[in-house]
């Protein structure tokens, strides 16, 4: 398995080389989902590529966002940087980039990132079928669904280790609609790691604990992964370093087949370059509700070193239950409250009593708990880590009245420089000896001298050529490695052009319940169902007394099994609906016996992704709804079938953890569970989200077979009725009752505002 380590500048470039990195992905300046990170302009990525590459060592793009029209021309310039500096992947969200990229340089690799939100064996199967070398899997995935992905043949990559993101991956909008910095366009403000009230109790109900996988490398291997991610690009260079160095330890076991689990003092060290609430297994390991959510602080946690003997306004007396070193940076966490500091003082070990100076205000209190938020020595020891060498044979020829011969070889690549004639010695000749120390002489450069062969006769050869033609021999042979493990990129082709057809459409309603779908039938409406139960028998009866010619919204995120039963409803019941919406791209993976369009799921932000899709057949796309009124007009230009909501609340997130079974410190049976079925007082229905300023976020469940999605929607809908020039108007309706679907459908037919306490979205606020 690659061991895959994050890069977010160039000194964390360096530490994942020095740590054993197999790969490492990194964001250019421009299109990547971690625009917080440092990232690299052109010359960085053509000089990291270089260094990557020179040492074996894989690098990947990601050019992993949502992108507008009006940008396309930059992301075609950038895929063909990434084609001239010979990437090795590219790291793919957008359909309309992935179609650039197929068009105008076929030769590039392209991974499906963890934002495509892959997640079944369909998806993956889709994607290699797409020609995509590697799906970065949705991190909800549990271990069987990884090994169905697997089996397809494509390369599947999972996150390993580090922060999670509580949503699935390219389905959250709650940063883009709270506040205009949209996730799909690297500029997530992580709204997630805030506290909420549930049920009048405070927490942070949507924080993941950090995952751990050092352990677990066996089981992923044997499921068929190829790559093990670590996460962190925003993080410091020394965490690249120390997580990596501890898989690197761990992967290097398992193929020498004694797989070794890490020490306490791995795990340890692990805790302490980064964790939020100690480590979990992720859904891969079964990990549920209580044992995903941290929901008692959402910062790193650090390692406790000991607790408050006794204090003052000066100085706490520390008994230390770990050693203590000068530079560390410390947090005090009393009952009410926590400081931090830095300490500086003498090293002190475990066991002994340290003396820490407080800072002025700050308080502390006999039997509080000290913990280390960041080690001063691992730190150093991380930075003075050193990079990998290679060793290098090096072959001298110098004989009076013959040019200087050099011949350098790293085993696999071999080069040869040669330089003036050598002249004859008058006196002392050179000898063999002292040529071969100074060509040994290889410290600044990336080789270790292995071999060194010196073949003289009477010459005299001044040391500075010894050290000109050592560096340039040196030189020559980094790039032969450099260019022999570059990938092949190709040849550029050209950019696809993006003519949409033009068609109709009728006016459509996503509803949730019959009565919902009662008014929007009476008013003509093409009624797309998006049921809250998808088990068998409860779709079953829906499609059995559904009136026929109405369509069936898919889930976003489903087990392969539960969408190969979708597909076997929708196959029996063919000739009664009108079709299907995907609810996310990789079900075009499936052969639908209706007709089908790309709903929401499938965002569609530029006319190359919806160029992509309707060349794939849908019937018809769905419009971002991070796009404003402006950019909206160019996305519809020539009145393409493409769809607009303008009335609903939109789906900030889709979550695999319900905050009512975290609240209850539920950690297992979230598939058995019944509570919403049976009304449980404790039950997640008709419960919501509040945040600190007093704005509530309904959660609604979809009931699966492998258990509940919760859909955490936005506080207020978004309301563009009154909007004039959208040819292919949709309403989407949640918790809205029959009165209000009705006011809804009015102010849409009158092309007025609907009264209701609404929010504009992006209409006039464009997303970063």
């Amino acid at each position: 398995m690659e061991n895959l380590a994050p890069a977010g500048n160039r000194e964390a470039l360096e530490r994942a080389d020095a740590a054993g990195a197999d790969a490492v992905y990194l964001g250019y300046a421009a299109f990547s989902a971690r625009a917080g990170a440092g990232n690299f302009d052109r010359q960085g990525l053509e000089d990291a590529v270089r260094y990557a590459h020179a040492r074996h060592m894989r690098v990947h793009v990601t050019l992993n966002t949502l992108v507008k029209d009006r940008e396309l021309d930059e992301v075609a310039d950038v895929i063909r940087l990434l084609r001239e500096v010979r990437v090795d992947a590219v790291l793919v969200q957008d359909l309309g980039i992935f179609r650039m990229i197929r068009s105008l340089c076929p030769g590039l690799t392209v991974h499906a990132s963890t934002q495509m939100a892959i997640h079944n064996r369909t998806g993956a199967a889709w994607c290699r079928d797409q020609g995509m070398g590697r799906v970065v899997l949705a991190r909800e995935c549990s271990l069987e669904e990884i090994r169905k992905c697997a089996d397809t043949g494509v390369e599947i990559e999972v996150f390993g280790h580090g922060a999670q993101c509580v949503a699935v991956s390219g389905e959250c909008l709650f940063s883009s609609m709270v506040g205009e910095r949209s996730g799909n366009r690297g500029r997530c403000a992580q709204p997630c790691r805030k506290e909420y009230f549930y049920r009048g109790r405070r927490g942070a109900w949507l924080s993941p604990r950090d995952v751990c996988l050092r352990d677990d490398l066996p089981a992923l291997q044997d499921a068929g992964v190829a790559s093990v991610k670590l996460e962190g690009r925003a993080k410091r260079p020394e965490y690249a370093a120390v997580v990596a160095a501890e898989y690197r330890r761990g992967l290097d076991s398992l193929q020498s087949g004694a797989f070794r689990k890490a020490d306490r003092e791995a795990k340890e060290a692990l805790e302490q370059i980064f964790n939020r609430g100690g480590f979990m297994k992720g859904y891969a390991f079964g990990c549920e509700d209580a044992g995903v959510i941290w929901p008692e602080r959402v910062s790193h946690c650090g390692v406790v070193i000991g607790r408050v003997e006794q204090a003052d306004s000066r100085f706490a007396r520390v008994r230390l239950s770990r050693d203590l070193a000068d530079g560390d940076e410390l947090e005090i966490r009393g009952r009410r409250d926590s400081a931090g500091l830095i300490y500086a003082g003498k090293d002190t070990p475990s066991g002994a009593v340290a003396l820490v100076r407080l800072r002025e205000g700050m308080k502390a209190e006999t039997g509080d708990e000290v913990a280390r938020l960041t080690s001063a020595v691992q730190i150093r020891e991380a930075a003075r880590m050193p990079g990998r060498r290679v060793r290098a044979d090096l072959f001298l020829r110098a004989v009076a009245g013959e040019k200087l011969t050099l011949r350098v070889t790293d085993g696999d690549n071999e080069v040869t420089v040669r330089g003036e004639t050598v002249a004859g010695a008058r006196t002392r000749p050179a000898q063999a000896e002292e040529l071969k120390r100074n060509l040994g002489r290889t410290g600044e450069t990336l080789f270790d001298p292995g071999i060194i062969e010196i073949e003289t006769e009477n010459a005299f050869v001044p040391v500075s050529e010894i050290n000109r033609i050592r560096r340039e021999a040196l030189g020559a042979l980094e790039k032969a490695r450099t260019d022999a493990f570059a990938p092949d990129c190709g040849e550029e082709g050209k950019l696809p052009a993006a003519e949409l057809p033009r068609c109709e459409l009728p006016p459509m309603a996503v509803v949730r319940t019959e009565e919902q779908a009662e008014i929007a039938r009476e008013r003509g409406f093409r009624v797309i169902r998006d049921p809250e139960d998808w088990r068998e028998k409860a779709l079953e009866q829906l499609l059995e007394k559904m009136p026929a010619g109405e369509w069936l919204q898919l889930p976003r995120v489903c087990t392969e099994d539960t969408l190969q039963m979708i597909r076997r409803l929708t196959v029996k019941y063919r000739e009664k609906l009108g079709g299907i919406v995907l609810g996310t791209v990789g079900q075009l993976g499936l052969e639908w016996p209706v007709p089908f369009g790309a709903g929401s799921g499938v965002p569609v932000m530029n006319r190359q992704a919806a160029a992509f899709l309707l060349e794939a057949g849908c019937a018809f796309v769905t419009a971002s709804p991070e796009l404003t009124g402006k950019e909206l007009e160019e996305l519809l230009a020539g009145d393409p079938p493409i769809a607009v909501t303008v009335f609903g609340r939109t789906q900030l997130m889709l979550l695999h953890h319900c905050p009512a079974r975290t609240a209850l410190g539920c950690t297992d049976g979230h598939r058995e569970c019944r509570m919403c079925d049976a009304h449980h007082p404790d039950a997640l229905a008709g419960n919501v989200l509040e945040d600190t300023m007093g704005h509530r976020f309904p959660l609604l469940r979809q009931r699966l077979p492998e258990g509940c999605r919760i859909r955490l929607m936005n506080g207020l809908p978004t309301e563009w009725t009154d909007r004039k020039g959208i040819r292919f108007p949709q309403i989407e309706m949640t918790t809205e009752s029959g009165e209000e679907t009705e006011r809804v459908l009015d102010a849409l037919e009158r092309g007025t505002k609907t009264g209701m306490e609404t929010t504009g979205g992006h209409w006039n606020r464009p997303v970063e």
